[in-house]
């Protein structure tokens, strides 16, 4: 009986030590792209403080222009809203998709409480598939964006929002994503990226103030047809970078937790098996001893 507590034990010790150099591993693996991706979310805030600088600037100096990327001036389209979420490929990091999918629930409710429908893209496996189980309709996933943040995808996805807003499909575009604020402060926002709006530069100053009216070569509406784009590119790819920081964040914390559980299992398991290791020993020595007796009571 004891032969086979103590090969229980073995097995146990085996599988639980294995299953702790895989969380161990994925621990690495997320704190390596975790750092990468705080080097390109520096990057990119470098390339958007000018740019926002640059929309601000515009926005302020030029109330009279009039643009379909502005205040929704013009649009004649359906009254619908369309959300790009950005979660996780892969799962095994604790719930950080359950954060980004309450936080859509959320903005849908606001936008059906307007009498309005949501229109939904995903950027992750495990979002869309969290958000179908849910009875969600998911218009299109983009695959590999979010494992693997590029400016080809950004491309591709500001292409297809924008002419979702300009063919008349949906009144605004928004983006729902883990935001990294710092290691302790990752909220979950939603941003409205289109139409714009001078609110949505609050927090940027302009480094040379002025009243002059600024003019445009060759016009309004050709600046803001490459200036927007551009600007929803680098919005969505720090939007990227940061999404892919808080989950291997969130990953780090799971693994982590995961690897410490393990090594408190092994801890009991390598007591339980000492402990009937040393009661196998004890129990071959009492079967011993009585059997010597025996022999001598039998001579």
């Amino acid at each position: 009986m004891a032969t086979k507590n103590l090969n229980e034990i073995v097995r146990n010790l085996d599988a639980i030590n294995q299953t702790r150099h895989v969380t161990n591993a994925m621990y690495m693996l997320s704190v390596t792209a975790m750092r990468r991706g705080l080097a390109q979310i520096d990057y990119n805030r470098s390339y958007m403080r000018y740019l926002c600088t640059a929309v601000k600037d515009i926005l302020e100096k030029s109330p009279d222009v009039r643009h379909s990327f502005i205040d929704g001036d013009g649009y004649l389209g359906k009254r619908d809203t369309a959300f790009l979420v950005i979660a996780s490929d892969k799962s095994l990091c604790g719930a950080y998709n359950q954060n980004v999918a309450a936080a859509l629930t959320k903005q849908m409710q606001r936008v059906e409480s307007e009498g309005r429908e949501a229109i939904i893209y995903t950027a992750g496996l495990k979002i869309e598939e969290m958000l179908r189980g849910r009875g969600v309709e998911v218009y299109r996933n983009f695959d590999g964006a979010s494992q693997f943040p590029s400016m080809h995808h950004v491309y591709t996805i500001v292409q297809e929002l924008i002419d979702v807003y300009r063919c008349g499909y949906a009144q605004d575009i928004w983006v729902v994503f883990t935001s990294y604020e710092s290691a302790v402060n990752q909220p979950v926002v939603a941003h409205r990226l289109l139409p714009l709006a001078v609110e949505n530069f609050e927090t940027v100053s302009l480094q040379r103030p002025y009243t002059a009216k600024m003019t445009y070569e060759p016009s309004p509406e050709e600046v803001f047809n490459k200036m927007v784009p551009q600007y929803m590119q680098g919005f969505l790819y720090g939007a990227f970078c940061s999404a892919e920081v808080c989950e291997n964040m969130a990953r780090m914390t799971a693994m982590q937790s995961a690897t410490q559980s393990a090594d408190e299992m092994l801890k009991k398991l390598r007591n339980d098996y000492n402990a009937a290791r040393q009661l196998a020993i004890t129990s071959e020595l009492t079967e011993i001893a009585a059997a010597t007796e025996l022999t001598k009571n039998a001579i």
